[in-house]
């Protein structure tokens, strides 16, 4: 049964909903390197990743 509006894409085995989001390293606005979790120090956080500029 499909969703009306639901996006059915595949999802690696590790990002499930519930599961602790493995910690990254990406360079901010100005070229310095952020690792995830010294960003979010623990608190709840939601991630939204876009494809570019709107």
């Amino acid at each position: 049964m499909k969703k009306e509006g639901v996006m059915n894409y595949p999802i690696h085995p590790d990002l499930q909903v519930g599961n602790e989001f493995p910690d990254f390293e990406l360079p901010d606005q100005t070229e310095t390197p952020q690792r995830l979790s010294k960003l979010i120090r623990g608190f709840p956080t939601v991630l939204i990743f876009s494809r570019g500029y709107y």
